[in-house]
């Protein structure tokens, strides 16, 4: 089984990675998502940190700031600059894969839904074809109707990167909006087959992988029946914080994320191992 499993470093919010770094080694993670911010930390710092305890970087997400389909051109520009700074980013980490998603929060259209659907796909070609000089691949992410309203299904991201000419382009799925937005979580991942570039794993109440009433077993069978090799992303959070926010009611809030990724892993492991072998 050649599937890497990586964790999605934005659950732990401003909490140094060199404080879990070893704790995520020592969990048999292989890599971690990271939340792009070259001006917090740099890339030659973050990779030696990571390289020390065996990580790699699976892939690296945006900040909440960016908004590809804002009907201001300026504010479009800031984010399409934003996502080039991050393929930049990506080649320094030695990270293959961006993720680009909604602006996180807006949940409605500004000038309409149509309009904003053919500026998010200016937006996207711009990044694609910045990404192909990089050799970077971009992953569409689509999530729930809570977080955002374009691309909230497996459908819709399968719409934008089939009306695009760039090969740079797939889809990312993570299981957390798909519980909330798809009739059949196998029949979605089905659909996108081939275009399937990453996947999360994220239970239902995004706590503890295999803890909550997501079917792990028939989503990594259809994982193997599509022949995904891909990398999987464990994404838990601690109880009490928002789907923006990763902060939890318990000042120990941290331990509780690491925990459940400890356990996450294991359980998504066993899921892993009765089906690819």
């Amino acid at each position: 089984m050649n599937i890497r499993i990586g964790f999605a470093t934005w659950t732990m919010g401003d909490t140094p990675i060199t404080e879990y770094a070893p704790l995520l080694a020592r969990m048999q993670y292989d890599g971690v998502e990271l939340v792009g911010d070259p001006e917090r930390v740099s890339a030659r710092e973050m990779r030696a940190v990571l390289l020390d305890n065996g990580l790699s970087v699976l892939a690296v997400m945006p900040t909440n700031d960016a908004d590809p389909a804002h009907p201001l051109p300026s504010q479009r520009q800031r984010s399409i600059d934003y996502y080039r700074e991050l393929l930049e980013f990506c080649v320094e980490l030695g990270c293959s894969r961006l993720v680009i998603r909604e602006k996180p929060g807006r949940i409605r259209p500004i000038v309409g839904r149509s309009k904003e659907w053919a500026l998010y796909q200016q937006t996207l070609t711009a990044v694609a074809q910045s990404a192909a000089n990089l050799n970077v691949r971009v992953s569409v992410l689509p999530v729930n109707r809570y977080e955002g309203y374009l691309i909230n299904k497996a459908n819709d991201a399968l719409d934008v990167i089939q009306q695009q000419s760039q090969q740079q382009l797939d889809i990312a799925l993570n299981t957390y909006h798909m519980n909330i937005e798809e009739a059949s979580i196998r029949v979605a991942l089905q659909k996108v087959g081939r275009y399937l570039g990453i996947f999360y794993a994220s239970e239902n109440h995004r706590r503890v992988v295999g803890e909550g009433h997501i079917d792990w077993p028939d989503i990594c069978l259809a994982l193997k029946n599509q022949e995904y090799s891909g990398d999987i992303i464990v994404e838990c959070q601690a109880p009490g914080a928002d789907p923006l926010v990763p902060v939890g009611r318990s000042p120990d809030w941290p331990a509780e994320v690491l925990e459940n990724a400890r356990r996450s892993i294991e359980n998504l492991r066993v899921a892993l191992a009765a089906v690819y072998t």
